[in-house]
């Protein structure tokens, strides 16, 4: 079917139940950011694949919202497309509530999939379409019937964690969720994140890619728990550890049955930002339902000590992996024999040869002169350019391993830069330095850190459209909450033991792009009479590319940050390199201060 005629076919279902128009939201009934292909619904109807982004149909119109990162790929997607792009927060675009209550008449009526729709994001909605006398009514998925050939439920193995690895035993976790509860213990703790489910069971799984996931459902019972898996994916072993731990499976299709057959008296907890309205609605009357925001996302948040000290050693390994990968770049360059998605390839494979490496943490992001300008640009074949021994290339990448998730960016030059490029680069690179040495007090979120990464660039008139940093798991999601350091409000406090990472960018449109990444995690710094203070320690480790270091803008302390960390990645990075390799490390970290400052 082509988009047309999804559309004809979804509008003909919307009549048959009364509605003026249908969301299709980009996630699953677990409030995934990436998602197995069975729930890849917006993908499927509009041919966006973005990790963010709504699509709504009404009778008459059809439209995608999304945000900067994906202007470019949604543009290019919806050319010639029926859907028209709304790009998000830009000055005068609705939102996509703000358009439903623009375009629908009062006593019009709002169909979505219940089970994709968390329930915080139902009254969120709810209240604003109220407002102008719409009514929201989430029910079946609509698209499911539609869509011919539609994937089925992933069946890939899942594994249990090696106990070197993990930060705490599954019992102990979920003894402290059932003490962390607000109604411990006589509670049913109904677990529906996915990666919070694989944290406090120290699983992981193939489910989603880029993802160690298993889809599946856990209740935390007072004692004891239920984890509503399919059966399949585990093996003897894991079964035999979950039974000594007092966990019985049942099959994930029975997770709503569950819901719907707690008595009157029962208490169900549960986290209002991934629990679908689909299973609030299962509850029957009288059931007291408590919500704990941020239950289990604020304790996995917090990394053990064990689990910092792995994070050290295994980027250090990342690390050495993306220093041969920019030594072969930088060779292959004035020979053309790399394009961005050959580059890419390569990386995975330099990674791969690590034998905990079990696989990339995202879709690399190798963006070579223009393309370097999109956020989240994703090579494809015919769109990758041939690496050339000129211009700004920008490599964002990551990988999961057993032993901890990376994910970093470096932007090098393949040729002579120019003078604005350097500039550019390192504006950026202040505001990362700034961050990174950053002490602030306890208490302080990420957005009230923000503009510190922003002040070098907002002096000269520039800015980066997306947020500063983005918690990130230990062998889980490369995106983890509840924290982040962004100018969108965030009400959760940075806190001693949580990654974040550190990457302000500059982006020109049809030139280049700026970014560098390092993941830095919180750790306390001092306590004075105003109180404890918290600051970062950066663990990502590669050279920072000195021809694009401009001196001339940084002054003494900057450049001592520069080659501490240069030291730091010499001393992290050397064990694991050999012959010529460390010659080429220690002509990258090689000292600023002997380095001649520009006079640009």
């Amino acid at each position: 079917m082509q988009t047309q005629e999804k559309l004809s076919a979804l509008r003909a279902a919307m009549q048959q139940l009364g509605l003026d128009a249908y969301i299709v939201f980009g996630t699953d009934p677990h409030q995934s950011e990436y998602l197995a292909a069975h729930w890849q619904h917006r993908a499927w109807i509009s041919g966006f694949r973005g990790s963010a982004g709504t699509v709504v149909v009404t009778i008459d119109e059809a439209g995608l919202w999304t945000d900067s990162r994906y202007y470019l790929e949604a543009e290019q997607v919806l050319a010639n497309s029926p859907i028209t792009l709304h790009r998000q927060d830009e000055p005068g675009v609705l939102s996509y509530p703000e358009y439903l209550c623009a375009q629908l008449s009062p006593g019009a009526a709002v169909g979505c999939d219940a089970a994709c729709l968390s329930l915080s994001q139902q009254r969120s909605l709810t209240g604003r379409l109220n407002e102008v006398g719409i009514r929201l009514r989430p029910g079946d998925d609509l698209l499911g019937p539609l869509w011919k050939g539609r994937p089925a439920l992933p069946n890939a193995p899942a594994y249990t964690m090696q106990a070197e690895f993990v930060g705490a035993a599954r019992k102990e976790k979920l003894n402290r969720l059932r003490s962390a509860s607000p109604v411990a213990p006589d509670m049913d703790y109904f677990v529906t994140a996915l990666d919070e489910i694989a944290w406090l069971l120290n699983v992981r799984g193939q489910d989603i890619p880029y993802n160690p996931l298993i889809v599946s459902y856990l209740v935390v019972h007072p004692t004891g728990a239920t984890w509503f898996v399919d059966e399949a994916k585990l093996n003897e072993q894991l079964k035999n550890e979950l039974e000594l731990d007092s966990i019985s499976i049942a099959p994930y299709g029975e997770a709503r049955e569950f819901i719907a057959e707690r008595s009157e008296s029962a208490i169900v907890v549960a986290d209002p930002t991934s629990f679908s309205c689909m299973m609030a609605d299962a509850l029957p009357h009288g059931t007291r339902f408590v919500e704990h925001l941020n239950g289990v996302a604020g304790m996995k948040a917090i990394k053990t000590e064990h689990e910092i000290e792995l994070l050290r050693t295994c980027m250090a390994r990342d690390g050495a992996a993306l220093l041969r990968f920019l030594r072969a770049v930088e060779e292959a360059a004035p020979r053309e024999e790399l394009t961005e998605l050959s580059a890419a390839t390569l990386l995975r494979e330099l990674r791969a040869a690590d034998p905990r490496f079990v696989e990339e943490s995202f879709a690399t992001i190798s963006g070579y002169l223009e393309h370097g300008a999109v956020v989240h640009y994703s090579a494809t074949a015919e769109s990758a350019f041939t690496l050339k021994a000129e211009g700004l290339y920008l490599i964002d990448s990551g990988g999961h391993y057993f032993d901890g998730t990376t994910d970093i960016t470096r932007t090098v030059s393949l040729g002579p830069p120019t003078e604005e490029a350097r500039r550019d680069f390192t504006l950026v690179l202040k505001g990362h330095i700034a961050l990174a040495r950053l002490s602030f007090p306890a208490g302080v979120t990420g957005t009230h850190i923000d503009a510190v990464a922003r002040l070098s660039l907002w002096k000269e008139g520039r800015n980066y459209g997306h947020g500063t940093g983005h918690g990130i798991g230990f062998f889980l999601n490369v995106h983890e909450g509840p924290h982040r350091i962004s100018p969108t409000l965030n009400s959760v406090p940075l806190e001693p033991g949580m990654l974040i990472s550190n990457e302000p960018g500059l982006y020109r449109a049809g030139h280049y792009g700026v970014r560098t990444e390092n993941i830095v995690v919180v750790q306390r710094d001092r306590r004075t009479e105003f109180g404890e203070f918290l600051s970062f320690e950066t663990l990502s480790v590669c050279p920072l590319d000195q021809h694009l270091i401009d001196t001339s803008l940084l002054d003494e302390s900057e450049i001592s940050w520069i080659d501490e960390y240069h030291q730091l990645v010499r001393e992290r990075l050397a064990p694991h390199l050999e012959n010529s390799e460390l010659e080429y490390l220690y002509a990258k970290t090689k000292t600023l201060r002997t380095t001649p400052r520009s006079t640009a």
